[in-house]
C-alpha cells in the first residue's frame, strides 16, 4: 500500500515560502531539465550546449538557415506565426509572452478553462486551448483531485504560478 500526499506536501515544493517548485524543471513525462541540465529552486541550469526552459533545444544545428526556416514556416509563410523564433527547424515562442505555445507558437494558453481564476486551476497545462491535468488531476480545468496511481507517483511540473493568474 502507498500513501500518497496531497501536492501542498509535495516534497518538489520547497523554500522558507515555499517560494521553490522544482515541478517547473520536469516535462509531462516526468523528465528533469531533458536530462541535459539539473533544477535549482523551479528553474533549470542547462549543461553545455543546451538551451530553453527545459534545457529541451540543442544549441549546434546541421542544417541551413534556408531549412530550418522552411520547418518552421506556417501555409501563409509566416515564421512560428510571428510569436517565436526559429532554431533548428523548430520554433521557440517568445519567452515573454508566456501563453504563446504550439508548433509554430499558433497557440494562445490563456483560452483554457479556468478555475478559481487559474488556468487548468494550476494542475496542469495548457495545451493549445485544452488542459492536460498532471498525474492525480481530472476534468476540463484539471480542478478534480482523483489520486496518483502508483506507477507514476510524481506530478509533471506546473507552469510558474504567476502565469496562471488572468488579467
Amino acid at each position: 500500500m502507498h500513501l500518497y500526499l496531497p501536492p501542498s506536501r509535495d516534497k518538489r515544493v520547497h523554500g522558507k515560502n515555499c517560494e521553490c517548485d522544482d515541478r517547473q524543471c520536469e516535462d509531462l513525462e516526468g523528465q528533469i531539465c531533458g536530462d541535459h541540465g539539473f533544477c535549482s529552486c523551479g528553474r533549470c541550469i542547462c549543461n553545455d550546449g543546451w538551451f530553453g526552459r527545459l534545457c529541451q533545444f540543442p544549441r549546434s544545428c546541421d542544417m541551413s538557415d534556408a531549412q530550418s526556416k522552411s520547418l518552421c514556416e506556417t501555409d501563409d509563410g509566416t515564421v512560428c506565426s510571428g510569436k517565436g523564433s526559429c532554431h533548428c527547424g523548430k520554433c521557440i515562442c517568445s519567452p515573454q509572452e508566456w501563453y504563446v505555445s504550439g508548433e509554430f507558437c499558433e497557440c494562445d494558453d490563456r483560452e483554457c478553462d479556468k478555475h478559481d481564476g487559474l488556468i487548468c486551476t494550476g494542475n496542469g497545462v495548457c495545451n493549445c486551448g485544452s488542459c492536460d491535468c498532471w498525474e492525480g488531476w481530472s476534468g476540463n480545468a484539471c480542478e478534480i483531485w482523483v489520486g496518483r496511481s502508483t506507477e507514476h507517483p510524481h506530478p509533471p511540473p506546473p507552469s510558474p504560478p504567476d502565469a496562471f493568474k488572468t488579467p
